[in-house]
């Protein structure tokens, strides 16, 4: 299974723009997991981008922003942690029946 942060906007001339951005199947639990702590909470969600440089230096983006997360459907949001969690169950057991051949 795929999972993707879609980022939605519109333009001035009102032109729908989005960007979709991959996550890793091994960062899914974890993207869930913050997710539903976010919506859980109801509180506001920090957005900032770090500038990583080849050397390794690291320098905090002067973009930021706040928002809050609101829930279509928690169940929904509970299907989706499941299949989830089958996924990397799956991938688990195929991962172990490759070590033992």
């Amino acid at each position: 299974m795929k999972l993707r942060l879609i980022l939605k906007t519109t333009t001035k001339k009102k032109k729908e723009v989005s960007l979709k951005m991959n996550i890793a199947p091994s960062k899914h639990i974890g993207f869930i997991n913050f997710i539903n702590l976010a919506l859980n909470q109801d509180l506001p969600i920090d957005l900032s981008f770090e500038k990583v440089s080849k050397t390794g230096e690291r320098e905090e983006s002067k973009i930021f922003g706040q928002f809050k997360l609101q829930g279509k459907a928690d169940s929904r949001m509970y299907e989706l942690e499941e299949e989830i969690q089958d996924a990397d169950r799956k991938r688990k057991k195929l991962q172990q029946k490759r070590k033992q051949h």
